[in-house]
């Protein structure tokens, strides 16, 4: 079983061949695109762009700076800005293959497969991820010894229970303060 589970620096090669290189490749080919295309089109795939890299900007750059304070975004918030940054990319996606096929010239054939590629594999990497991300956790809000918390219920392999401090509806704290088998929650 141990032979089966990945380095840490075999995981970061896949992720930045699977994700994050596909996702660099598809902003450059979205940028060549932008400026080849009509002023209407243009606003259109502009507009879908900057709201996948705030989206991206809010989630990741969130949760960097939540960790310099010892927390970490709550599982339904981050879930959320995930689904709506895979549908934005989903859709700038789309509309780049389209339209860079439509005003690329001579090389839109094989800008066009290598798009398609990317896109491909940033939606799979995305979906499968996502997937193993949304069968796993689950939170609850309750008390523990008089203070306020979040239980942390995460499923792999079998279940599992942290508790966070509580800091509001879309915050917790990114140390667990308790962890065990079993539900810690009073009551």
């Amino acid at each position: 079983m141990e032979e089966l589970l990945l380095s840490p620096a075999m995981g970061v090669l896949i992720r930045i061949l699977l994700l994050w290189g596909p996702l660099l490749v598809l902003a450059g080919v979205c940028v060549v695109t932008l400026d080849k295309l009509e002023p209407q089109r243009r606003r259109g795939l502009l507009a879908l762009f900057f709201t996948m890299l705030a989206l991206a900007a809010v989630l990741f750059g969130g949760s960097a700076v939540l960790g310099r304070y010892g927390l970490a975004w709550r599982t339904w918030a981050q879930e959320g800005l995930a689904v709506l940054l895979g549908l934005s990319g989903l859709s700038t996606g789309i509309l780049t293959v389209v339209y860079a096929r439509r005003w690329l010239g001579r090389v839109k054939g094989p800008v066009t497969w290598l798009c398609g590629f990317c896109l491909t594999g940033a939606m799979f990497s995305c979906g499968v991820l996502g997937l193993l991300w949304a069968m796993g956790p689950g939170e609850t809000v309750g008390l523990y010894q008089g203070q306020k918390v979040v239980q942390g219920r995460w499923v792999w392999m079998e279940t599992s229970y942290a508790l966070y401090e509580y800091h509001g509806p879309l915050v917790r704290g990114a140390e667990p303060i308790a962890q065990g088998l079993e539900p810690l929650l009073d009551g």
